[in-house]
Parts: C-alpha cells; sequence; structure tokens
C-alpha cells in the first residue's frame, strides 16, 4: 500500500501547478496581446476608416489611423477625437441626416445601419463618405455599441456626376434603370416621350411601349445585357400625347449608385421610318408601272386585232338576233378591255384592295391617274 504524500508534498504539487497555469495565463496573454496587435496594423493598413463606438462611455474603444486622420480635430497642438468632432467634421447640412440614421438604426430589428453624408476637410475640400456599421447589443437587447466602416466615395461620386452631366447634355435620349424602373431620365428622352421626370421616375419602362411589343422588347434588352445580342432592336411606343413613335434602342450593364443598372440609350427613327415607307412605295409604285407598262404593250396589239376581226363580223350579224346579241356581247367586253388597258397605261400611284386568304392585290381603279381625273370632273 502507497504511502500517503506529506502536507510538504502536496504544496508543493499545488506550487507547481499555480506556476503552471501563471504560465498558460502569460501565454495566452501574450497570444492575445499579439493578435490584438496584428488586428490593429491590419487596420491601420486600411484605406478604410474603422471605428468601434462604446455608447454608455460616450467614447471610441477602438479606431485606426484613417479615422483619426478624418474626424479629429486640432486643439492646442493635440488631436482630439470625440463624438463631437466626429460632428463637426459632417457636413451642416449633412448633420442632422447622419443623427437620424444613427438613431433609427438603434430602433431597428436590423443590426446593419449605413448613410452616406459629405465630410469637411481641413483644408476646405469636401470629400463624400460611405458610412456602414452594426449595433452591437447585450443579452437584454440593449444597444451597447457600434462597429463601423467608413469608406471614401468621392471619386465614385464624381464619375456618377460627369457621367449624368454626360447623358443629360446628350442629344440621344438615355435613360437608367434600377430594380426594373426609371432612376435617371435625360432631357432628350423626356422630349420624345413627352413625359416629365417627376412621371417617369419610379414607372416601369415598359409602359410606354406599345402591349404587343412588350415581351419582345424585353426580351431583346436582357439578351443584350448579358452580351447575347450586340445590335439595336427596334419597338413602337406611344407617348404622353398618344402619338405613336418608332424606337431604336441599345442597352449595357453599369454600376449606378454602387449598384448595378441598365443604361438604355433611346433614340427617335419615326422620320427615318416614314422615309423608309415612302421609299418602299416608291419602289412598289416602279415595279408597277413597269408591269403596267409591259401588260399595256402585251395586250394592245392582239386587242387590236380582235376589235379589227369583229368589226368584219357585223355585217354577218345583221338580221339574226342570237349573233347581233353575241356581237354586242364581244364589242361591250372588248371596250371594257380596252379600258382597263388604258387605265393600266396610267397609273400613278400604289395602291391596293383586300382580296381572298387576306392578300392584297393592286387596285386598278385607285391606282389609275385616269380615275383621279373622273373623280375630279
Amino acid at each position: 500500500m502507497a504511502a500517503k504524500p506529506t502536507y510538504e508534498e502536496l504544496e508543493a504539487r499545488v506550487k507547481s501547478l499555480e506556476s503552471a497555469l501563471a504560465a498558460s495565463r502569460r501565454q495566452d496573454n501574450t497570444v492575445i496581446r499579439q493578435l490584438s496587435e496584428d488586428f490593429k496594423q491590419l487596420a491601420d493598413r486600411s484605406q478604410d476608416a474603422v471605428y468601434q463606438y462604446d455608447i454608455e462611455s460616450r467614447t471610441f474603444s477602438f479606431f485606426n489611423k484613417q479615422f483619426l486622420s478624418l474626424y479629429a480635430i486640432e486643439e492646442n497642438g493635440a488631436k482630439i477625437l470625440s463624438p463631437g468632432s466626429v460632428f463637426q467634421r459632417i457636413h451642416p447640412d449633412d448633420r442632422e441626416k447622419a443623427r437620424a440614421a444613427r438613431a433609427a438604426s438603434f430602433k431597428s430589428p436590423n443590426p446593419i445601419g449605413e448613410i452616406e453624408y459629405r465630410l469637411l476637410q481641413g483644408d476646405g475640400s469636401i470629400r463624400v463618405m460611405h458610412d456602414r456599421w452594426t449595433v452591437v447589443r447585450d443579452p437584454s437587447g440593449t444597444p451597447v455599441a457600434i462597429e463601423g466602416f467608413i469608406r471614401d466615395n468621392t471619386w465614385r461620386r464624381q464619375a456618377e456626376m460627369e457621367f449624368e452631366l454626360s447623358i443629360r447634355n446628350s442629344l440621344i435620349g438615355c435613360y437608367i434603370v434600377q430594380d426594373g424602373a426609371f432612376k435617371y431620365v435625360n432631357p432628350e428622352f423626356m422630349r420624345i416621350t413627352g413625359y416629365t421626370e417627376e412621371e417617369l421616375i419610379g414607372t416601369r419602362p415598359l409602359n410606354i411601349v406599345q402591349e404587343n411589343y412588350r415581351i419582345r422588347v424585353r426580351e431583346n434588352c436582357i439578351q443584350m445585357l448579358k452580351g447575347e445580342r450586340f445590335f439595336p432592336y427596334e419597338f413602337c411606343i406611344d407617348d404622353k400625347s398618344g402619338h405613336p413613335k418608332w424606337i431604336l434602342e441599345t442597352a449595357t450593364s453599369i454600376q449606378y449608385q454602387g449598384r448595378r443598372a441598365a443604361l438604355c440609350y433611346f433614340m427617335d427613327i419615326s422620320k427615318s421610318k416614314e422615309v423608309e415607307k415612302e421609299r418602299l412605295a416608291k419602289e412598289k409604285l416602279l415595279s408597277v408601272l413597269e408591269l403596267a407598262g409591259a401588260v399595256g404593250h402585251e395586250l394592245n396589239n392582239p386587242l387590236q386585232v380582235v376589235m379589227t376581226c369583229s368589226e368584219k363580223l357585223a355585217p354577218a350579224a345583221v338580221g339574226n338576233p342570237r349573233d347581233m346579241k353575241l356581237f354586242r356581247l364581244l364589242k361591250d367586253n372588248i371596250e371594257q378591255m380596252r379600258k382597263k388597258i388604258v387605265k393600266f397605261q396610267n397609273i400613278t400611284q400604289y395602291a391596293t384592295k383586300d382580296y381572298v386568304g387576306d392578300k392584297k392585290i393592286i387596285d386598278i381603279e385607285a391606282a389609275s391617274s385616269e380615275h383621279l381625273r373622273i373623280e375630279a370632273e
């Protein structure tokens, strides 16, 4: 049977365990400090401003160099960072908006809050900042801290403003669609459609497209946005006054205000359509005139022979009622043929009329200048 350890041996073992635990704690603290230092160095290298704000003490419990350089103010040669210094940096016209956004995030079940505002720098220049934060709550749900990242969006806003200026002054109709609705329309687009900006923004673009073109327009636009179509598509709209207009459109995918959108170029081609329609009508008229000339030439000579022969048959038909009836019928139809040929030779415009099977045929009466002359008389 093993002997029981003495008091001195137990005390030595306890001290050994305490020493080991102390060494373990020192090692854990070293690891924690190292991780904390690594995170701080990482945060300081970030181009974004990083911060943690303790709500109860109203102090910034953590911030990186970028946050300090943007939001600290100098007093007596020292940099001061506080909630007051932060709001001094925010443009006066945006301060109330920033306070309201922060207060709303405390009440919202969504832990995320964000806002874009203008920042006043020490040299008098203005930056556009996008502040996005998370509200940290205790087990009871009470907000205890705010952890956020602030990104400088000045270059993006400048690019958007320059882009909007360029399409605003464009001689082609332009509009931007986001979430299925008009987000921006330029003056030329409003001129073409007849609608004001207030009437268009927030509405669906397909509303102004004639109903029988809507499915096709949607499909063409999607194909172009996906890069599956590379040439413009045509369709017809009704402007605010109800007048139909032919449109030629292209679409491309862009980023607008930090989110995906579609930029569409919108051209009124109604006049060119009319010109094209007139050109086709002239081509059809030319074809009809050529056909009429050929018909008149080919039928005139045989008709003359028929007329001459019919005249020689007249004496033989005298005294025979049946033959005289047939002779007069022949004469009448020969005269009808002669008149038809004259009308063929006097065609001056393209005109059609309905025929069986939903077909169209040349309307000789309406197309002939002889018909127009008789109507005028």
